[in-house]
């Protein structure tokens, strides 16, 4: 499964500094609200010197579907259309790709500890709500190969791990 990602993990990663936090933005987890409150970002081998990042994580079904949905917005896709194809195997996307794909592009650049956060901490991180007003989204059932290993990252919100021994513990199951 992972050759599937290489477009997606083969882009710049990103961290912002958000008054005095470091917070890893994921697509669909508050991350132009957050991009927009940064002072500060560091990029690709910048992020090897930092420590403790923090990680919203959403639920993934939700995720999926907005991702999905956002997704379709942007290129002017039919929303079901896509879904097929994305079911097919013919469409990936970082708007909808597992938040653990995320980390595993993270893990690239960062070794340390990561905070996982519940997405509603994003109010403690900044105020700024960049879509007061949310398009009506098309409702389609999230494909478990998109959900299933975040519902696994989900369980370990709350905690801080360190993201090799997370990224090493998840990888075998995505071969």
């Amino acid at each position: 499964m992972l050759t599937h990602w290489n477009k997606i993990l083969s882009t710049d990663c990103r961290v912002a500094k958000v008054n005095d936090k470091l917070v890893y933005p994921i697509f669909r987890v508050g991350s132009t609200s957050i991009i927009d409150s940064a002072s500060e970002f560091y990029t690709n081998h910048e992020i090897g010197k930092l420590e403790k990042i923090l990680v919203l994580l959403r639920n993934p079904e939700e995720r999926f579907v907005s991702g999905l949905n956002e997704f379709c917005l942007q290129n002017k896709l039919d929303v079901n259309n896509a879904w097929q194809k994305v079911k097919e195997g013919k469409l990936i996307d970082r708007h909808f790709a597992p938040q653990y794909i995320w980390l595993l592009h993270l893990s690239k650049f960062y070794r340390g500890a990561v905070v996982l956060l519940p997405f509603e901490h994003i109010t403690k991180l900044t105020h700024l709500h960049k879509r007061e007003v949310v398009p009506s989204r098309i409702q389609v059932k999230p494909l478990e190969r998109f959900v299933d290993m975040d519902r696994e990252l989900m369980n370990m919100v709350g905690q801080t791990v360190m993201l090799r021994q997370l990224v090493k513990g998840y990888k075998d199951v995505l071969s």
